[in-house]
This record gives C-alpha cells, structure tokens and sequence, in this order.
C-alpha cells in the first residue's frame, strides 16, 4: 500500500496544447481577434468587423483576458 502512494506522488501531469483554433464569427466564419475588445466577465457585445452583425460572446472569470483593457481601433 505504501509504495502504490509513493507512485502517485511521483507522477507528474503534464499539459500540451496539441492545436489552437482562431476565434470565428457565427455568422459569416471570419477569424476575429479578441485584442481590439474591451472583454467583461460576462456578456459582452461584439459587431464583427467583417459582416457586421452583433453577437454575443460570454466570458468566465477564468478567462485570460477577462478584465484586461486592450487598445481599441
């Protein structure tokens, strides 16, 4: 029984991020950066610059940039 713990504490979990998607708009399937938004944790309202038509997008408080003013265009 010890020594089955002893390899539990021994085995590292390792992460990798195998691909990374861009975001999209659902409407038209454009890539759009995130960078020139102002994203809340919440609902935030984006037009996207292609089609124009407004979505929203929901942010959790896990999120990297959420709460992060980035420059806006």
């Amino acid at each position: 029984m010890r020594s089955s713990k002893k390899r539990c504490q021994e085995t590292e979990l390792e992460e990798r991020l195998v691909q990374k998607f861009s975001y999209r708009c659902p409407y038209c399937d454009e890539p759009i950066s995130y960078d020139q938004f102002y994203l809340r944790v919440g609902e935030n309202e984006i037009q996207c610059p292609s089609c124009k038509k407004t979505y929203i997008r929901v942010v959790a408080s896990s999120f990297p940039g959420a709460g992060h003013r980035s420059r806006r265009h």
